[in-house]
């Protein structure tokens, strides 16, 4: 069973590396808000047939509503509308190692609430990570630190870390009855579609937004809608619950590593010196914090 749980969540590393690469793509024709809401709003309906096909019932009580709707706004509205807004931005490059901090920002979040207990390899491990993450920003040019130059798509890309960090611990610290997570993740999708509109409504405000696809728009839907998307979250929340919050969140590391490989050989991106060495000090400080202080 287990074996079986790792490899899930490896395939979930996977999609969600393969998804900077098809946001990428998308966001060249498309703006964040929209990328975001193809993405989650087909998913829902693809969630909505299966569970239809399976026969499941999709009645759960106004307590599990409410904390769907959370989760939704935390984990799909708000977070993947600051991870694509990031991405048109910066590249899929900088996404992949920034992304790579997930594990941290999870620990982090249980230290506060007081789920997980601080010691000095928690802290070494976030100075270590973050000094990466400032290496990967800033390029190791000294100027942008000073004059605070940086890459607005990279502190967006680090807010969507934040949110989906806080996913992570509260999809299991909350208390659902329906124990099908189809339909827990049908209406946590639901609930971030509909918190989007108002975010495309405002942009196109701005510009008039495109609705006519091509076959390859549809096909960089699919693989975030399906992939990335409903087999990726019902993955990663099956490893949530066997293996725990901040274990699952260990195998984000794989998404840092798959994405720099697909945006070289797919977006022809080039992996610079500050990028290899940010990304090391992330992964080693990630590495670090959660080894485990010998008593």
């Amino acid at each position: 069973m287990t074996n079986i749980i790792y490899i899930k969540l490896i395939l979930a590393a996977f999609f969600w590396a393969y998804s900077a690469i098809a946001g990428k793509l998308l966001l060249e024709v498309f703006v964040p808000s929209q990328v975001t809401f193809l993405r989650f709003g087909v998913a829902t309906f693809i969630l909505y047939l299966l569970i239809i096909y399976k026969n499941n019932t999709v009645k759960i009580s106004l307590a599990e509503h409410i904390r769907l709707a959370f989760l939704g706004f935390v984990g799909v509205s708000l977070c993947y509308y600051f991870y694509f807004s990031g991405l048109n931005l910066s590249s899929a490059l900088n996404a992949g190692l920034i992304e790579a901090t997930i594990p941290l920002i999870t620990l982090a979040i249980s230290i506060g609430l007081k789920e997980e207990t601080f010691n000095m390899n928690n802290s070494l491990g976030f100075l270590l990570a973050y000094i990466g993450v400032m290496i990967v920003v800033t390029k190791l040019d000294f100027l942008v630190i000073v004059n605070w130059q940086y890459n607005f798509g990279d502190l967006l890309l680090l807010i969507s870390t934040v949110c989906f960090g806080i996913y992570n611990i509260y999809v299991k610290k909350l208390n659902f009855s329906c124990q099908s997570q189809k339909v827990k993740l049908f209406y946590m999708f639901l609930y971030g579609s509909i918190a989007l509109l108002p975010w495309m409504y405002f942009d196109s405000l701005e510009k008039d937004l495109r609705w006519v696809f091509s076959l390859n728009d549809v096909g960089f839907i699919l693989a975030l809608s399906l992939g990335a998307s409903v087999l990726a979250y019902l993955f990663f929340n099956e490893g949530i619950k066997v293996l725990g919050a901040s274990k699952a969140a260990s195998f984000i590391n794989f998404v840092p590593i798959l994405t720099i490989f697909m945006a070289i050989i797919i977006l022809k991106e080039e992996l610079s010196v500050s990028q290899v060495i940010g990304f090391v000090a992330i992964l080693f400080g990630v590495y670090i914090s959660q080894k485990k202080v010998k008593s």
